[in-house]
């Protein structure tokens, strides 16, 4: 069994013949995986499970090829890893917890458990990867499910001219995964991730689910690296205190229908909380039935409260029902007044649901003839009683005005150091106070988090003043050389040292077959982007006979 994995390539888990690299996908024959993933070939499930190349980092974990030894074929290994509260060492399998975020840690956790076991307990939904097993490894939780030929629907769109789709052939793809996100949300199931990129259309002809991913990596201001694909997350997702349910969804997989037939992305909710409105193409609008484009409407307003709330609803929005049609027609109008004129003469604006109310309609038509009566008795006063109203009014003119004085609103300078500057942070102070940024590198705070103000908190100034706010960029970043392996060891330092990375070598025994004084491999993986000043582990081929290489440092030691 271990012999089996052992001869299998980590990169598409063929097996490999021969020393050299793999025939069928081109990874060499030597490929290390630097922390902080799994390093290649690592045993799970008592040798079951052997650990292939990661295919993908996300909020919540990293995702590997994999092999399942007892069934003989590739899979995908989804490992609960989230990197914003835990890290690991080189070559090692278990996490190391950051100090302090022991308990969300274990919240999180448990949260992934429990959302991969329900998936596991889902069978035959023709929308769904199929997961096969989850367990509890290495102090943290792994899931195993089919690896299956597919690119993503992103990629398939643009594999076409126009980079969309028709309707005919968006339904017969998207339909199926609309169905399937109902019974997920009958499970109490929320996918909070659902865009081209996490839709695969695999060789089989169908579009199936991937990217699961539990809630605290999909909103943002929390506890985790948020995962929100712009123009696909809902408005709700943006906010810490957002009410999340199947309209987060249905949001979703909408934009994800927008997309597949206009062939661009959708504004953002944020942006489109301000400024409500989708623009159809007219070559697209003349294509598009005007019942999906009255579900696109309804399914892709940007206020929780507006939008289609359930699955069944949208679905029968999308096949014209009679039942939805009248719902529609009801609860969401369009407001009152000419056809809007098509922008450019290249788009139709699609306009957003209206929000009022039939009391607001009769308040707002009562309002108008208390106007127009207002109006019938001034001018019947005027006529009836005009020489004593100028007489009164001439009076006033002629007084002299006592003096005024102007009265400056202030406010207090709030305490903004530590906290994130983002789209709540404006929206909070949008009236009170002008917000200005000022970006710096900072080597230990995290990207966006406010480093200071001027002026400082705690003091009174005029309404709409300027703040200044010194806003962290993170850890200023560098490259570390793809071209790194086989090189001498002196000169490969000197460059990296040039980049501010600090330099740790250790020497490998050689058996005469290696350049000695040759780089061996490094961590972390080369051509990967790395705060400046972090510590590049270098192995380095040593002499034959044992002898320590001249001006090599000591092993282990920085040089």
């Amino acid at each position: 069994m271990v012999y089996d994995i052992q001869q299998r390539c980590p990169g598409c888990m063929r097996p490999l013949e021969g020393a050299g690299g793999c025939p069928a996908c081109g990874t060499p024959a030597v490929f290390e995986q630097g922390a902080p993933f799994l390093p290649l070939r690592a045993q799970l499930r008592q040798g079951r499970f052997g650990v292939g190349r990661a295919l993908e980092q996300g909020g919540d974990g990293i995702t590997y090829l994999a092999f399942d030894a007892q069934n003989g074929r590739a899979v995908c290994l989804r490992e609960f890893f989230p990197a914003a509260i835990a890290m690991r060492a080189p070559g090692q399998l278990t996490q190391l917890v950051m100090q302090g975020c022991e308990s969300v840690w274990q919240d999180c956790a448990q949260n992934f458990l429990e959302l991969w076991r329900k998936l596991q307990r889902l069978r035959g939904l023709a929308a769904l990867i199929a997961v096969t097993e989850v367990f509890e490894e290495n102090g943290t939780v792994y899931a195993v499910y089919e690896h299956i030929e597919s690119m993503t629907l992103r990629d398939f769109l643009l594999r076409g001219k126009l980079g969309c789709i028709s309707w005919d052939r968006a339904r017969a793809l998207l339909m199926p995964v609309l169905s399937t996100l109902g019974h997920l949300h009958q499970q109490g199931i929320l996918h909070r991730g659902i865009s081209p990129n996490t839709l695969l259309f695999c060789a089989d002809g169908r579009v199936r689910i991937s990217g699961f991913g539990i809630w605290q990596a999909r909103t943002a201001h929390g506890d985790l690296t948020a995962e929100l694909c712009a123009g696909y997350a809902a408005l709700e997702q943006y906010s810490a205190e957002g009410r999340h349910g199947p309209w987060t969804d249905i949001y979703a997989f909408a934009a994800v229908l927008y997309r597949s037939l206009i062939g661009s992305d959708p504004d953002g909710a944020v942006a489109r909380r301000h400024n409500d409105r989708l623009m159809i193409p007219a070559q697209f609008a003349e294509r598009i039935p005007a019942y999906v484009v009255n579900a696109l409407v309804n399914a892709m307003q940007v206020f929780p409260d507006d939008r289609t709330r359930t699955v069944e609803h949208l679905r029968a929005e999308l096949s014209a029902s009679p039942t939805a049609v009248v719902q529609s027609a009801a609860f969401r109008q369009p407001p009152p007044g000419p056809a809007p004129v098509p922008v450019d003469a290249g788009e139709r604006e699609i306009p957003p649901a209206k929000r009022s109310s039939a009391g607001a309609a009769a308040a707002k038509a009562a309002a108008i003839i208390i106007a127009l009566g207002l109006v019938i008795c001034g001018v019947l006063a005027w006529l009836l009683y005009g020489d004593a109203i100028r007489e009164f009014s001439g009076g006033l003119i002629n007084r002299t005005e006592a003096p005024t004085t102007t009265l400056v609103q202030t406010v207090a300078v709030p305490p903004l150091e530590g906290r994130m500057y983002n789209e709540d942070l404006l929206l909070e102070y949008e009236h009170k106070l002008d917000l200005r940024k000022v970006e710096q590198y900072h080597p230990t705070i995290e990207a966006g988090r406010i480093i200071k103000q001027d002026p400082a908190a705690g003091g009174q100034v005029p309404l709409n003043y300027t703040i200044v706010l010194t806003v962290s960029k993170g850890p200023e970043m560098e490259t570390l050389p793809g071209d790194i392996e086989g090189r001498p060891y002196a000169e490969v330092r000197a460059e990296l040292e040039a980049l501010s990375f600090k330099v740790v070598v250790s020497e490998t025994a050689n058996d005469g077959t290696q350049q000695a004084g040759a780089v061996r491999s490094v961590t972390p993986a080369p051509g990967g982007s790395y705060p400046k000043g972090t510590q590049v582990f270098v192995a380095v081929w040593g002499n034959p006979d044992g002898t320590p290489l001249e001006g090599g440092g000591a092993a282990g030691e920085p040089a």
